[in-house]
């Protein structure tokens, strides 16, 4: 049978090595049951041993707390950018004239307000606009500016006229930066979670720290 003091220094080494390794909220918690174990094995046997266990554990907890944050913020930084990254209409081919006679036609194809004898004229005339390709639908948009039009079209419509007012490069681009962001999103959601157990984990060290007597 081994002696105590042999029991010891095995069980010090071995801690101190898993908590070397540790990479995982996961890791810390099984392994501070294990502190805890040890703390009340040995805490009036060899304070030294104990006092360098604990202490080797909480430095790695704060290593992995202050690794979080930054991965945390990181993300974060990083999911702003791709939120504010924005689309250089610049290669785009200036429709502005082709919108505004478009826009015009649609006027003077509508009703002076809308009521129930004229709906279904109403919602034709912009739904064939819509239809027509991107300068219909940016001209449908352009209508909706003037209050007398505003309520000309359904929300149905005023979203089908947004989608459609895209070129295939907008909203490629589009496409991509959504997908970005997603990405982005669920790792920093997933850093979160770690964090948050790791949190909680240091509180249970705290209230383990102020209520044992060992030291």
């Amino acid at each position: 049978m081994k002696n105590n003091g042999l029991a010891i220094v095995e069980r010090h080494n071995a801690l101190l090595e898993r908590i070397r390794k540790a990479n995982s909220a996961d890791d810390m918690r099984q392994l501070f049951a294990d502190v805890k174990e040890f703390v009340a094995m040995y805490g009036e046997v060899d304070t030294d041993a104990v006092n360098r266990v604990f202490e080797r554990y909480n430095d790695k907890l704060q290593e992995m707390l202050n690794e979080n944050d930054i991965a945390y913020n990181r993300l974060s930084e990083q999911a702003e950018t791709i939120g504010n990254r924005a689309y250089d209409f610049a290669s785009e081919k200036d429709d502005t004239q082709a919108v505004q006679n478009k826009t015009l036609q649609i006027m003077a194809q509508l009703p002076k307000e809308k009521t129930l004898a004229n709906t279904a004229n109403v919602v034709n005339v912009i739904e064939q606009a819509i239809k027509s390709g991107i300068v219909g639908c940016k001209a449908v948009l352009e209508l909706m500016k003037y209050p007398a039009y505003h309520d000309m079209a359904s929300e149905s419509q005023k979203h089908k006229a947004f989608v459609g007012s895209k070129s295939e490069s907008q909203q490629a681009f589009e496409r991509l930066k959504e997908k970005e962001l997603r990405e982005v999103e669920k790792s920093r959601a997933d850093v979160y979670l770690v964090g948050f157990h790791l949190r909680n984990i240091e509180k249970q060290v705290n209230n383990f720290s102020k209520t044992s007597v060992w030291a």
